[in-house]
């Protein structure tokens, strides 16, 4: 049995029809007693959309019984093309609205379930359950390659919106793009008034603070006009706390306590503080790592830093509700905290290893130098006849040669011009007893020589 559905509503309708797949099978409840009897589905199934995404499903019940122990509810689901199905929900209501992203097509089913009637706050039972009925909304016209890409939106610092895209692989040269957008609390859709350009043509668009409301979702969407191809629209919802990107906290202050450091920050008087998080990182000047801490208040304690270098630190903030994930602002300007601490120098651990090296380099020293220490403190007594036998030789009477000897003993070789006094040795003979007497009175310097009458007499004449 197919629902009928009229062919159009306000020209935004669209034809329902049942869905090929069986519901799964049902237990029923005990107290279930017509769970034989097939439920039919609802029926007049239509879809209106209005603004930009905003869609409304509608339909009417197949059975109009009023039965006090039976209840009607009806379950609903949509997909994208290709996904699967999400948005579960079932409640008594006829109709279902939604924001969705028309980038693609988009399947929408209900069906009806009968209940029994039980207390407040309990599950109810399910006895019947009827087959889906579903709705198809086809995507935009157009190549998808001419439809803009890389679209994102950042709201700087509660203060204004920037939406910016990059221009479809597909779109001719004289495509120019305009920017949308839409909230539920508008009447009509508004038109950029600001755009960004590049190369003369737009590729994004700024919207002010105050010309939309900034505590609800923001719905986009880039269209285009080409004179020879249809341009496909981009959509795109913006969480009204997911896109906010704040400007970095400043005054960054660092007080030393036993347990470590206590940070503070400035931030602006009307930023709602149980809707920020934060993070702060430190790095030592001795390591080129950094160590981020995260917070939720704007006063923290921070532990582990190291007390004997500068460390760098910054901190960064987050805007977000209900655990969106939000955008982090910048880094904040490097403050430095502490100073660098050179170690005291341990003397006593200096001392012991110095002390062995240096024992150790002075015996080293002694054992390769022991045979000159020795000749240097107990230097060897020269042996007379040894040293006599060098000078005067042994010539065994051959007086020749000793003079020779002795002449060369006393022969030097200056190397600058000295004025000397010269000694000659003359040789004598003997005279008599008589005559001896008389020369040695007569010569000044002398010297005696014990003779005998196989010796001879020298005699020094200095001049």
């Amino acid at each position: 049995m197919q629902a009928w559905v009229p062919p159009l509503f306000l020209s935004l309708c669209l034809p329902g029809r049942l869905a090929l797949a069986l519901p799964p099978p049902l237990v029923p409840h005990q107290d279930c007693d017509n769970s034989s009897v097939d439920l039919l589905p609802p029926t007049n199934l239509t879809v209106a959309l209005s603004g930009i995404g905003f869609v409304n499903y509608s339909w009417l019940p197949s059975d109009l019984l009023n039965s006090s122990k039976y209840s009607f509810r009806y379950e609903s689901s949509f997909r994208y093309d290709g996904g699967p199905w999400e948005g579960r929900r079932i409640n008594a209501n006829l109709n279902r609205k939604e924001i969705m992203i028309r980038n693609k097509g988009i399947n929408f089913k209900v069906r009806a379930l009968e209940t029994l009637k039980t207390m407040e706050n309990s599950d109810p039972h399910t006895c019947r359950e009827s087959n889906w009925v579903d709705i198809y909304i086809p995507p935009e016209e157009g190549d998808d390659n001419t439809a803009v890409t890389n679209f994102s939106c950042v709201y700087y610092n509660f203060e204004y919106v920037n939406c910016t895209w990059i221009i479809g692989s597909m779109a001719p040269p004289d495509t120019i793009y305009t920017f949308h957008y839409w909230q539920e609390s508008m009447d009509t859709i508004q038109n950029c008034t600001k755009y960004i350009l590049k190369n003369g043509r737009h590729v994004g668009c700024q919207v002010q603070r105050d010309q939309f409301d900034d505590k609800k979702d923001l719905n986009s969407r880039v269209a285009g006009v080409s004179a020879t191809v249809k341009i496909k629209p981009f959509y795109h919802k913006l969480d009204h706390s997911a896109f906010v990107k704040l400007c970095p906290p400043w005054g960054i202050s660092v007080m030393k306590i036993p347990e470590g450091h206590y940070v503070t920050w400035e931030i602006p008087d009307d930023w709602k503080p149980q809707c920020l998080k934060y993070e702060v990182r430190i790095r030592s000047s001795k390591s080129s790592s950094w160590t981020v801490y995260q917070f939720i208040t704007r006063g923290e304690n921070i532990t582990g830093t190291d007390n004997k270098s500068k460390n760098t630190i910054q901190v960064r903030v987050k805007y977000t509700i209900c655990g969106s994930s939000g955008i982090w602002s910048e880094w904040s300007p490097e403050e430095n905290f502490g100073e660098d601490i050179r170690e005291a120098w341990n003397w006593s651990i200096a001392l012991l290893i110095f002390i062995p090296i240096l024992m150790a380099a002075i015996a080293i020293t002694f054992l390769t130098n022991l045979k000159k220490l020795r000749k240097l403190i107990l230097p060897p007594i020269p042996d007379p006849g040894k040293l006599l036998k060098g000078v005067f030789g042994d010539s065994n009477g051959d007086h020749s040669i000793r003079n020779k000897h002795l002449k060369g003993s006393l022969t030097l070789k200056p190397e600058m011009e000295l004025t000397c006094k010269v000694t000659t040795v003359e040789q004598m003979k003997f005279p008599a007893e008589s005559e001896r007497k008389l020369i040695v009175n007569e010569v000044s310097e002398e010297e005696e020589v014990p003779m005998d009458d196989d010796y001879m007499q020298y005699n020094l004449v200095t001049s």
